[in-house]
């Protein structure tokens, strides 16, 4: 949902400022492309596909000796002139105790819902070179948008590969339950 602020917000400083509110402490605020977007909740069943995620990806990680550093649908991060809240992001370097995180995920998934067009949000995580995930549950399909790649799109009997964390290969039949 696209937020009409009081005063136009121009900036990343703005927008972090404006975040940063007593009365925004609460908001999932994004910024793309200029505007102010409230990232709203989701069914449990969507919220539940990235702790499965990270589930896999922690225990992968953990076995094999991974650095291994996740965040979910709380965790902004800020690039240029955006700042978003993947559904799952995972990095190698640690997390920021500070608001926003400044060193982008290598890998981002979005969790698209029926009524989300996901095209803005995407081309930025493609401009950044971030390895892209969009899961449609609904379809139970995952786009995978990798850097300097074609799109792959994968169903149930599919097996993902994520180059970003080594050794991983995810089978996307245990990503829909």
């Amino acid at each position: 949902m696209v937020l009409q602020t009081q005063q136009p917000i121009k900036s990343l400083d703005e927008f972090i400022a404006y975040a940063l509110l007593p009365e925004n402490a609460a908001r999932n605020l994004e910024f793309i492309n200029g505007k102010v977007i409230e990232k709203l909740g989701s069914t449990t069943q969507n919220a539940q596909i990235p702790l499965i995620l990270s589930a896999i990806v922690l225990n992968h990680c953990d076995a094999n000796g991974i650095p291994c550093f996740m965040t979910g649908a709380d965790g902004e991060y800020c690039l240029n002139d955006w700042c978003f809240i993947p559904d799952f992001a995972y990095k190698q370097t640690p997390v920021s105790s500070t608001f926003p995180d400044r060193v982008p995920p290598l890998w981002a998934v979005e969790v698209i819902s029926a009524n989300e067009n996901p095209a803005a949000k995407r081309r930025k995580y493609i401009q950044a070179g971030i390895l892209l995930w969009e899961i449609y549950p609904d379809e139970r399909l995952i786009d995978v948008y990798a850097p300097s790649q074609s799109l792959a799109t994968y169903g149930v009997g599919s097996t993902i590969t994520i180059d970003v964390v080594q050794g991983l290969n995810v089978a996307v039949s245990k990503i829909f339950r």
